[in-house]
């Protein structure tokens, strides 16, 4: 399962041992410059004359060995997928032998590996390591100033002007929805506006059997994906960072927080829009559901595309029903979507076939296809969009990257995040997303809503100016 995950405390304490539009994007480059632990990108493993480890003969630039790959997609170790994409990496590196090990729970056990050297040789980059600590694991790609203006999401997983991990993909934040049972219901054009939104789930309730919205409650990361929505809603890619210099409350009238939480909360308020027991819902159940029509939308990241294509090929239903679109909040007549990076992908700076493990994380970020294989976005600047986003381009929405905060602000919103307890990714039962999501279930009314964002504003603001003064 891809799930969007943020900082976990398992895998903080268990790694402690360490003392803007898409299309025209590019980063700011980072100032320093420690000197490179392997070749960057760019002069690349294969024009290398030295090459690394040279057992088993010579091979393209004098590459050879075995290297292991760590990852999290099961279900591509199982499906053949990753054994098929790497006759592609065998035709240019023929003397490199590639192994595969993955993982259920991969952010856990990668945490317990990184305890010792021994984390494999190429790795999907753990999303909860400090940004810091990324030199005390990773070899360097090479510099941001050459590398950004290649790839798209460096800002995060670069230090003193070096860059730790590549892109193996992204994805858009929006909603999923099935065309078919859409188009049954006689809706004829996608929202853009939230209101919109709520009176196209009505109007399926009204003209087909299927469950309007699925909330997936009882799988609590998914209603953490409303979270994914929220500087998208914004459309200003240095929204996160403006809460904090500009001091503003995350609830208001009008602002993202409670556009995106104030259609939750409609939603999850309303019986007829969502399933009737949301407290015993089926994530892997809800796939083949949705893909027979039984289930007509979801908030779910653009990850989750070709899973549901997937499932609905197993069940002889029409993978093309499966649909995306932004979340419609319009700002000045246009909708925007942030887009992120799904895993990035690193080197264990301690492999003993340095020159293998960098050519490959190379070619597999850069030329092996995975990203559209997975209708991600690619991490290459310039690349076409996949077609699984072509809502996107129907709608003009305008897909951005949210800027990285300023230095003396970097860890800052977290750091808040957590001392006021707010904590808008957590997914403990106390978050103000099940508050809110409770409240409605009970049919609380929006007053019950309005003074939980009060109680989110205050702590928010409390720890704020205590953390920034």
């Amino acid at each position: 399962m891809n799930k969007k995950l943020k900082r976990t405390a398992a895998m903080c304490a268990a790694i402690a041992m360490t003392g803007t539009m898409l299309t025209a994007c590019g980063g700011t480059a980072n100032e320093g410059g420690a000197e490179a632990t392997a070749a960057p990108a760019g002069e690349t493993a294969a024009a290398a004359d030295n090459g690394g480890n040279t057992e088993g003969g010579a091979a393209a630039g004098g590459i050879s060995g075995t290297i292991k790959v760590l990852h999290h997609r099961t279900d591509r170790d199982q499906d053949g997928t990753m054994a098929k994409l790497t006759e592609g990496f065998n035709a240019l590196y023929p003397d490199v032998k590639v192994e595969y090990q993955s993982f259920t729970n991969y952010a856990d056990d990668i945490a317990t590996m990184m305890q010792s050297d021994n984390y494999g040789d190429v790795i999907m980059t753990p999303q909860a390591l400090k940004q810091a600590d990324l030199p005390n694991f990773f070899a360097s790609f090479g510099s941001y100033d050459e590398l950004s203006q290649k790839y798209y999401w460096l800002e995060n997983y670069s230090v003193d002007g070096q860059v730790y991990a590549l892109p193996t993909g992204g994805t858009a934040s929006g909603i999923l929805y099935n065309k078919k049972v859409w188009a049954d219901a006689g809706i004829t054009n996608l929202p853009t506006t939230t209101d919109e939104f709520l009176t196209c789930l009505k109007q399926i309730k009204e003209n087909t059997d299927a469950i309007p919205y699925y909330t997936n409650y009882n799988a609590s990361w998914c209603i953490t994906q409303w979270q994914s929505l929220v500087v998208g809603a914004s459309g200003d890619p240095d929204y996160n960072t403006k809460l904090l210099t500009d001091k503003m409350d995350l609830f208001s009238a009008g602002s993202p927080y409670d556009a995106v939480y104030g259609t939750l909360f409609d939603i999850y308020a309303d019986p007829a829009l969502h399933e009737e027991d949301p407290m015993t819902t089926d994530w892997e159940g809800c796939k083949p559901a949705f893909a027979q029509g039984k289930i007509a939308t979801m908030v779910l990241g653009s990850w989750a595309i070709s899973q549901f294509q997937e499932a609905a090929v197993q069940v002889g239903a029409d993978p093309a029903d499966v649909g995306y679109m932004p979340f419609p909040n319009s700002i000045d007549g246009k909708i925007y979507s942030v887009s992120s990076n799904d895993y990035m992908m690193s080197v264990n700076k301690n492999s003993s076939n340095l020159d293998a493990a960098m050519a490959y994380a190379e070619w597999f970020c850069t030329d092996s296809g995975f990203a559209q294989n997975e209708g991600e976005i690619s991490g290459l600047k310039g690349a076409p969009m996949p077609d699984t986003l072509a809502s996107f381009d129907e709608l003009g929405v305008q897909l951005f990257v949210e800027n990285p905060a300023p230095e003396n602000l970097l860890g800052k919103f977290d750091e808040i995040a957590k001392a006021s307890e707010v904590d808008p990714w957590g997914d403990a039962s106390t978050n103000f997303k099940f508050r809110m999501a409770e409240a409605a279930f009970d049919g609380k009314g929006r007053d019950e809503y309005d003074k939980i964002a009060a109680d989110v504003n205050s702590a928010w603001a409390a720890s704020r100016d205590e953390i920034l003064g």
